[in-house]
């Protein structure tokens, strides 16, 4: 049995497949090309079987074929356009296409080839200026109010996927993930915003001095917790509750994480503004929003955040020392080199 991560050579799905393929899992990389070869070269050193499947998620066929090929149990449903303003006035059609209408391809291909669990991706976006209203959101009392083409469409696909749990007996759960940061993040063509912080990490390792929004988003997550979030649901045999959100369930400190930067990298300055037209970071700022409750995931999937900010840090920047190379040519790094997992036909 294997898992499918759609979406399998983005950040989030390669912080998944890293932590399967951990635990011996034999896991299926979809998505149009395969991820970069430094992260290939690591994923092939775990001790699970590592797959690649050419393919669309907006097309049929080629989820048919991925899930034809090998028996596959499980699918974890992450390809997503992450669409920033440009990209919402040049490609809407294309947002919605990936987003939307290949959530749709999916759970059907899901339903005609009788995989036991779907666990779908959604995001904090969702809640637009509405996320600001509270303490805690809520995965059932909170207000959604998207804005960008982006949250209208991963909620619009959120609803989809909860109408097939619905009306379809399809053991599908969606997890609304806050702003993920941490191992394995690139460009990677489809995702316009880059974490915070990994914009600091690169301004402190080439000694630059930024200035940032006092508002910038702080609900930050560190990725491996977010695999682990995902992994422990998607290993229920189903769940109780059809949304949870998966972040760390409060605000990170983005001055914390500068004035740790600064020590590690003297060069390194940084200042904060309430004025955006002087920030150097983050000008089409991701707005701060309240914290994602994780009372819901705690109690029905025993997930509790294990890298807050002084582990998520170190982690980090051990991660980073060690993997020098990987990001630095992206997109253009998705063209692998060298030797590959085989892939699917």
């Amino acid at each position: 049995m294997a898992v499918l991560i759609t979406g399998g050579a983005g950040f989030v799905g390669l912080n998944v497949a890293e932590q399967l393929l951990k635990r011996g899992d034999d896991v299926v990389l979809f998505g149009p090309a395969p991820p970069p070869a430094a992260a290939l070269a690591a994923l092939q050193r775990e001790p699970g079987r590592l797959l690649l499947a050419a393919g669309d998620v907006s097309q049929a066929s080629d989820l048919d074929a991925a899930l034809g090929a090998h028996t596959i149990d499980r699918v974890i449903h992450g390809a997503a356009v992450t669409a920033d303003l440009a990209r919402e006035k040049r490609a809407a059609r294309d947002i919605f296409t990936v987003n939307l209408l290949g959530t749709v391809e999916v759970l059907e291909a899901a339903l005609r080839h009788q995989v036991r669990r779907v666990v779908q991706l959604g995001t904090g976006s969702i809640f637009g200026a509405a996320g600001k209203s509270g303490d805690m959101l809520d995965e059932q009392t909170s207000v959604v109010l998207p804005e960008s083409l982006y949250g209208i469409s991963k909620f619009a696909a959120e609803r989809t996927g909860l109408r097939y749990r619905q009306t379809r007996a399809l053991n599908l759960t969606v997890v609304r993930l806050g702003t993920v940061f941490g191992r394995w993040e690139y460009e990677t063509g489809v995702r316009d915003s880059l974490s915070m912080a990994l914009q600091l990490l690169r301004a402190a390792e080439n000694g630059a001095e930024v200035v940032i929004h006092t508002e910038t988003a702080d609900d930050w997550v560190y990725s491996v917790d977010v695999a682990l979030g995902l992994i422990a649901l998607l290993d229920l045999p189903e769940t109780p509750e059809p949304v949870y959100h998966l972040s760390a369930g409060m605000r990170w400190s983005v001055e914390g994480w500068c004035r740790r930067l600064q020590e590690r990298f003297p060069r390194f300055n940084y200042r904060l503004t309430d004025r955006l037209e002087e920030c150097t970071l983050g000008r089409t700022k991701a707005a701060m929003r309240s914290p994602m409750s994780i009372a819901r995931i705690r109690r029905d999937g025993g997930y509790e955040p294990a890298y807050l900010l002084d582990r998520a840090f170190d982690d980090y920047l051990a991660w980073r020392n060690t993997n020098r190379e990987f990001g630095l040519n992206s997109p253009a790094g998705l063209q692998a080199s060298g030797s590959a997992p085989r892939p699917i036909s």
